[in-house]
């Protein structure tokens, strides 16, 4: 097996990209094509639950909260800023995340392999269904991806042009995504693994610049141990808990992790993402490619962990969202990074044509259901089920608050909170009685609102007479009501009365 031809070495003094390293007309032109049409769908489609949820995180931006670190809601701060608090404004950053996150991953691949693989590449994230879903909404791995592909591009910057100042950068983008999502820490683990490993980069321990670059990493991330500090480290206990959950060996999770990869990367870019990264860490451990090295470190530690955390719990398929542009590379690398016989090289040139092909059809296929759903049955869980029917149910909840007197609207989940609270604005307060930790960066509720009635609304499965009675003296089942689209019924909301509250009890 040849080894992945070595990009030539670049002087660390040229700028900018050369008249021939550069997107061809054609890719360019795909990548600002699918950013029109994100746009479009940014402002067509309801709220996931997720982004409704982050949005009151963004409604007072904190130094953090009990999810994750806060970028995510600074982000949605800015949209709003921008195109204001609509979907369209919420999204807004996820939209600009698209847009550039192409060019980097280009630059990146172009850097360590060439324009040839670089342009193959950035096709094939474009075919990815998850990248295609992730560059319309907005959650913590919009900026988690943003901020992972920035640092390894500065990372590639370093390699070819061996100018240590561009650790300050490296440092710059890590501490960024320390504020993004805490699975962003294993930027900091790849670093290391690639110093250690590749003997030539070793001096880099003797870089003032490489010790400041960490510095900056560690600084940026100050708010998040701030906020975590003033609230009994809440956020850390969630998050790394998860570590040491579900000890018992099985096969079942991985099965679905590998499942899910399959289907979001594009059951043939994954085949060819699984190859290639095999190929890579081949050409890093017996050929000694320095390029290969630094991709294939930048993916092992946090791939690691995922394969061992998936034999004994479940791995959510977001989770490796960060990696999907190196396995993108890696699925390039496949195609064209070693050399081959003619008819071989047809070959898989072919392969790769369907690869794009497919993905993009599939990337297609779901931006039209989440549009025009294929299939509309009473009771259909798919993800895109979250956005649809909340307009004119918000709209029947208003009408009964008004009707019963009640002054603000309880809830006991964080999806039914945010979505109404985003509908409800500037009518009704919407309040969780539960997880209260959720919403402590928000004001708090007038205390003479919380003491009238209130219109207590929840998912029937989820509702718990036991749960009002604990919170209000009064508790009247009135109704179940369902949110529709299209004359179908999507989930049906159990609806009571309830009066009495302690607002001191609920504020806390």
């Amino acid at each position: 097996m040849q080894a992945i031809p070595r990009r030539p070495h670049v002087n660390h003094l040229q700028s900018g990209l050369t008249s021939v390293d550069r997107p061809t007309a054609a890719l360019t032109a795909a990548i600002l094509g699918m950013a029109l049409v994100r746009l479009w769908l940014a402002g067509q489609l309801g709220l996931t639950d997720d982004e409704a949820y982050y949005r009151l995180w963004a409604l007072a931006p904190a130094m953090s909260y009990f999810d994750h670190p806060p970028m995510v809601a600074w982000m949605i701060a800015a949209g709003r800023w921008v195109a204001g608090d609509s979907a369209l404004g919420i999204r807004f950053s996820a939209l600009v995340v698209s847009l550039l996150g192409p060019f980097v991953l280009w630059r990146t691949a172009s850097i360590l392999f060439g324009p040839s693989i670089a342009r193959r590449a950035v096709w094939v994230a474009l075919a990815m269904p998850l990248l295609a879903v992730g560059g319309v909404i907005i959650t913590p791995d919009t900026p988690s991806v943003l901020f992972w592909g920035l640092a390894g591009w500065a990372l590639a910057e370093l390699h070819v042009s061996r100018n240590p100042n561009w650790w300050l950068v490296v440092g710059l983008f890590a501490g960024l995504g320390l504020l993004s999502k805490y699975s962003n820490l294993f930027v900091g683990a790849s670093i290391v693994l690639w110093l250690a490993l590749v003997r030539a980069n070793r001096s880099w321990f003797c870089s003032w610049q490489l010790w400041a670059g960490g510095a900056l990493a560690c600084l940026l991330a100050v708010p998040v141990l701030l906020w975590n500090a003033q609230h009994d480290w809440v956020s850390l206990a969630k998050q790394f808990g998860r570590v040491g959950h579900g000890r018992q060996l099985t096969v079942v999770y991985f099965a679905e992790f590998v499942g899910a990869s399959l289907g979001l990367m594009s059951p043939l870019i994954a085949i060819l993402a699984a190859l290639g990264f095999a190929k890579v860490v081949r050409s890093a451990t017996s050929a000694g490619d320095q390029s290969s090295a630094l991709l294939a470190a930048g993916m092992l530690p946090f791939l690691s962990y995922l394969l061992l955390h998936s034999v004994h719990d479940r791995v959510q398929a977001n989770w490796l969202a960060p990696l999907y542009p190196s396995f993108a590379i890696c699925a390039a690398v496949a195609l064209g990074g070693i050399e081959t016989p003619r008819r071989l090289g047809q070959a898989l040139g072919k392969l790769g044509r369907w690869a794009i092909a497919i993905g993009l059809l599939l990337s297609g296929l779901l931006y039209w259901h989440a549009v025009q759903p294929f299939v509309l049955m009473p009771g259909q869980v798919d993800p895109t089920s979250q956005t649809r029917g909340w307009r004119e149910f918000a709209a029947e909840i208003e009408r009964l608050r008004t009707s019963t007197g009640a002054c603000w609207v309880a809830t006991s989940s964080y999806a039914t909170t945010g979505q109404l609270a985003y509908q409800l604005k500037n009518k009704a307060p919407v309040v969780q009685l539960t997880e209260r930790v959720r919403y402590l960066h928000l004001p708090s509720v007038d205390a003479a609102v919380l003491s009238c009635p209130a219109l207590y609304v929840e998912l029937e499965r989820r509702s718990s007479r036991s749960l009002l009675e604990k919170h209000f003296r009064s508790v009247d089942r009135r109704a179940n009501l369902s949110r529709n689209y299209r004359g179908i019924s999507i989930a049906t909301y159990a609806i009571y009365l309830v009066a009495g509250a302690d607002p001191a009890a609920l504020q806390r």
